[in-house]
Order: C-alpha cells, then structure tokens, then sequence
C-alpha cells in the first residue's frame, strides 16, 4: 500500500510530496526530516513560532521522583516536570544536593530544553 509521506524543502520551508518504498522507514528514522503530515510553509511556522507562550519558570522545591519502569525525573512544587528523565542513582544524587544546588541543576537543565 502506497502512502503519502512528505520531506521539508530546506530553501524556502514548503513541503515536497513524495510517495515512497517504505515511507514507515524514513519516517521512522528521520523523524525531524520527514513526516506524514505537511509542514506550515515558513511564514506560517513564524506565525505559530510568535503564538507560543513563554515557557513558566520551574517554582522551588524540586525533587526527584520514579516515573515508573526505571525512570525518574526532577519535579518542581506544582508537580510539573522538568528537564529529562532520569536513571535512579542519578535521581539520589540529584536528591542529596543542596537547595541552591538544586536550583542549579534545574536552571542548566531548562536552558538545554
């Protein structure tokens, strides 16, 4: 079964509609090159670029929590995540610093998202 797949012209951001051989495949290893939806022409993606909002500042204390399945991650006091998930021995470790090392930790791990 054919399916329509398209790729992300890089000159002027439109999307190129292809056909493929196994578009599961490209898909599924080029995630940020190809999709089985349109991408917004590039003014478009400006427009929808402007409406996000900032992002909230993580709001102290944090801890470390299992996630389940071997995961943890760091959440703030409303209980929102923040930053990636974690192994255990990195989430005691993250548990044992100090507050203002906390803060630390959490401020580098929101500047890399």
């Amino acid at each position: 079964m054919l399916k329509k797949i398209y790729h992300i012209s890089a000159e002027d951001g439109a999307a190129t509609e292809m056909y493929e051989i196994d578009a599961r495949e490209a898909v599924a290893k080029f995630p940020k090159e190809w999709s089985d939806t349109p991408w917004p022409k590039s003014k478009d993606a400006d427009k929808q670029k402007d409406a996000v909002p900032a992002a909230v500042e993580p709001k102290a204390p944090f801890e470390a929590k299992s996630k389940g399945s071997g995961w943890w991650a760091i959440f703030d006091a409303d209980g929102v995540q923040v930053g990636k998930n974690m192994r255990e021995p990195d989430a005691v470790t993250f548990n044992a610093m100090s507050d203002d090392d906390k803060l630390e930790y959490v401020k580098a791990e929101v500047a890399e998202s």
